[in-house]
């Protein structure tokens, strides 16, 4: 075998040794990741303006940011295969990082509603980093939806029946949380296809937003705030079992 042979050899021996050890960073990077969101979405749900417990969302940050750092320690320098070609990397693990850190400050300050707050900075920040890397998650699915019901609002209607404006705006707004939430049982991971409790929890969203979409069409105010809190209630729910 001329020297060529032998070269070519050993690059595709080289490259048959390195693809299980790369596929094994990948593993390595997603199992710790996925340690980290636990602790996160706990810290989230916690300390949600609804049902703030103070004391849960100190333990559960305090575990986010010490399964973060770790995280941080591990990849900063050298990202996992699905971020190899993402240079600022090391960058936005440590935003996120400062993120959690600021948040655990203001839960300790008892300052339980801007923690809480602070702490969506991250889902924001990872879906950036996500998207910028080709990259998606369920999670996405389920953030864009939560994007949409913040702005789906009834902040504004005081007045016992909607101005026609109102009820425009918010007939939009419904219609897209509709096309939204059967995106999101359509993306969803295949070994929640046939899990009868996600699919329930998927249904029961939808039959709340087909509530809410005659409570607009009939243009009363208190129904449709009634709706409103129903449903992000169960997305909160829905979002702990699944985000």
């Amino acid at each position: 075998m001329g020297v060529l042979g032998q070269t070519a050899r050993a690059a595709v021996l080289a490259l048959v040794v390195a693809l299980p050890a790369r596929a094994g960073e990948i593993a390595d990077f997603d199992a710790q990741f996925a340690n980290a969101w636990a602790q996160y979405r706990d810290a989230l749900i916690h300390s949600a303006p609804d049902h703030p417990d103070a004391a849960a969302t100190k333990e559960a940050l305090s575990a986010f940011t010490s399964a973060w750092r770790g995280l941080e320690n591990r990849w900063s320098a050298q990202p996992p295969p699905q971020y190899g070609e993402d240079a600022d990397f090391g960058d936005e693990l440590a935003a996120i990082g400062d993120v959690a850190r600021h948040a655990a400050r203001q839960t300790r300050a008892n300052e339980i509603e801007q923690a809480h707050i602070t702490l969506q900075q991250v889902r924001a920040l990872l879906a950036d980093m996500r998207r910028k890397n080709g990259l998606e998650r369920y999670t996405d699915q389920l953030d864009a939806f939560d994007e949409k019901l913040a702005e789906t609002a009834d902040d504004g209607l005081d007045l016992p029946t909607l101005t026609h404006d109102q009820q425009v705006t918010l007939t939009e707004q419904v219609a897209v949380l509709m096309f939204l939430a059967e995106r999101m049982e359509k993306r969803a991971p295949g070994n929640l296809a046939d899990d009868e409790i996600f699919l329930a929890q998927v249904e029961g969203i939808a039959s709340q937003l087909r509530g809410l979409w005659v409570a607009v069409q009939d243009g009363q105010r208190a129904p449709i705030t009634a709706a409103l809190s129903d449903l992000r209630r169960s997305f909160d729910q829905f979002y702990l079992s699944y985000g």
